[in-house]
């Protein structure tokens, strides 16, 4: 019995940063945002100025824009095998042998039944994709952004500009790689595996553009934000302007711990392990095949004796 270790390779120009052109500019953004400016309140607010004028219109004091990162992650397994099998097939009473392929397979005297073994040469393929919330654990649905327009950048600190927050990532590259590789590993029943790979075909870090506007009461202290998607331009009620992100530089090539060598680890002894699987199936098998053997034999002097 032969086997090789689970190969987990990256193609060619799979690690990729990309950030997602803005459909809706800030213009066309703080349009948006002016005419929902009320809701960066809350009702509670809002009722108590609709009854105190004192508390003055509200003004836009503050802008930013967000950029906010999600995974895009596309893998795929192969699997190419040899397999020894044994073949059963029921003839007529009167055939006493069969030939096959210029071989001549004898009837078993038992049963009628041609037995012969064979060698099943095996190929199987699998796919997978995630997509995810990179800063969050249980965050945004992202899938319909991987259809707008985007660029490849060359780094994080290209989109680091002094009013664009570019949100840290949080969820890693290696923590979603080892679930996703898990789901397309598949135990094989094989005496021979000439080919077990898992192959990373996209392993995209994308950054989606946000739009966000603070506003404020004239007369008071008072703030509150919204935000507009810079591609659907749907609008929300957001969290304080964070404009202290701008400091916080981070490199984004913590985000892609992840590299041929560790990719090869996430799986250690895969090989060994399927392999191993194959010898309780071979068990079962012949097990299964005995019992089905004895049952036939069984159906054959039943019907001789009449």
């Amino acid at each position: 019995m032969k086997g090789v270790m689970v190969k987990v390779e990256f193609a060619k120009g799979a690690k990729t940063i990309q950030v997602i052109q803005d459909v809706y500019d800030r213009e066309q953004a703080q349009e948006i945002a002016e005419k929902h400016k009320s809701a960066a309140f809350g009702t509670f607010t809002n009722t108590l100025r609709a009854f105190d004028r004192s508390r003055g219109t509200v003004v836009l004091t503050g802008y930013r824009k967000r950029y906010l990162p999600f995974w895009h992650i596309a893998a795929e397994s192969i699997y190419e095998y040899h397999r020894k099998s044994t073949y059963q097939i029921g003839v007529r009473p009167e055939v006493q042998s069969v030939s096959i392929n210029s071989q001549d397979i004898p009837v078993s005297p038992d049963a009628p039944m041609c037995v012969f073994e064979g060698v099943d040469h095996c190929f199987e393929h699998f796919k997978k994709e995630t997509v995810k919330d990179a800063a969050h654990e249980k965050g945004k649905d992202y899938r319909r952004y991987l259809d707008a327009k985007a660029k490849v950048v060359r780094a994080v600190e290209d989109l680091q500009k002094l009013d664009v927050d570019v949100v840290p990532v949080q969820i890693r590259a290696s923590y979603l790689m080892t679930n996703l590789t898990k789901e397309i590993l598949k135990p094989v029943h094989a005496d021979e595996i000439l080919d077990e790979r898992v192959i990373i075909n996209r392993l995209t870090l994308y950054f989606t553009p946000v739009h966000v506007f603070e506003f404020k009461e004239e007369n008071r202290d008072n703030r509150g934000t919204i935000e507009v998607d810079g591609v659907t331009g749907a609008w929300e009620k957001g969290s304080k302007l964070l404009s202290d992100l701008a400091k916080k530089y981070w490199n984004g090539d913590t985000a892609f711990d992840i590299g041929t060598e560790v990719a090869a680890a996430i799986v250690p002894g895969a090989g060994v392990g399927m392999i191993l699987t194959k010898k309780l199936f071979d068990k079962r098998h012949a097990n299964k095949m005995e019992k089905q053997h004895a049952q036939l034999h069984a159906m054959y002097s039943s019907r001789k004796k009449k």
